[in-house]
């Protein structure tokens, strides 16, 4: 093997752990954010009056128990947002969009995320106003 092929190699070995660890970390933001906001639906269902029975039956069988659990940690969630800055669920409300599409521009970049502390990411609000005017005209 030449100098250059190893070059060549060492080369596309590199880009190919860029690459992996960008979607790996979009992957984990992507999580973290359709935690959350599955987490809140849940919430919004119950005050709404639906049974924990019938939010895990829609949920494609997750138990009861887990159910209330998500609920739960919904509820006692306190996250500190630093001043200027939307979490999620917040993110989500001030969109417009449904969670379906919310999280897709998430996903595909449209709607970056910022990473206030290891694991916790919050959104600019001009960002998240920028997305629901392009997705409302």
């Amino acid at each position: 093997m030449s100098d250059e092929d190893s070059a060549e190699q060492l080369d596309t070995a590199r880009q190919h752990l860029i690459e992996a660890e960008t979607e790996y970390r979009r992957a984990r933001t992507d999580d973290y954010v359709t935690r959350l906001i599955r987490d809140a639906a849940m919430v919004e269902a119950h005050r709404a009056g639906m049974s924990s029975r019938e939010i895990g039956e829609l949920l494609g069988g997750i138990e009861q128990p887990n159910v209330v659990r998500a609920r739960r940690r919904s509820i006692a969630r306190r996250e500190v947002v630093p001043d200027g800055y939307l979490s999620p669920v917040d993110a989500l409300r001030v969109s417009g969009l449904r969670p379906q599409d919310f999280i897709a521009a998430v996903r595909n970049g449209r709607l970056g995320t910022v990473e206030v502390y290891p694991g916790v990411h919050v959104f600019r609000p001009e960002e998240v106003r920028a997305l629901a005017a392009a997705s409302h005209e």
